[in-house]
């Protein structure tokens, strides 16, 4: 994960739903994973905070209003290239998750999700 120093990996969900956002930090609490969660509540923020924080990991949405996601994970591949995208849509198909994967991101994950899912998704991201 994060060996140079004691801080737990960062995570960074952006989704306009909150319930959905409480689902996948309920999730990532359940993990079992040590990690610092923050949320952004559309692309706009979701860039910022990720320009700001550094995540190692975005769980993204698709689907939000003022910015899309794949316009969001273009900024986000240019602004923070190190960090890992995970699409989450409801739209998943395939040219959907095609154009994302070409887009840069590191995987993809249709809702509705299980918890375990997001858990796996989230250890393959880290790990690289």
């Amino acid at each position: 994960m994060n060996s140079s120093d004691s801080t737990p990996p960062c995570v960074l969900i952006v989704d306009d739903d909150l319930f959905v956002r409480r689902l996948l930090e309920d999730a990532l609490s359940a993990s079992g994973l040590e990690l610092r969660v923050l949320e952004a509540a559309d692309g706009e923020e979701g860039v910022a905070v990720a320009t700001r924080e550094r995540p190692q990991v975005v769980l993204l949405d698709l689907f939000m209003p003022r910015m899309s996601g794949l316009q969001a994970l273009g900024m986000l591949r240019a602004a923070v290239p190190e960090t890992r995208v995970v699409v989450i849509s409801s739209m998943d198909a395939e040219p959907v998750i095609e154009q994302a994967l070409q887009a840069g991101a590191a995987g993809f994950i249709a809702k509705p999700f299980h918890p375990l899912e997001i858990a796996a998704a989230v250890r393959e991201a880290l790990a690289g």
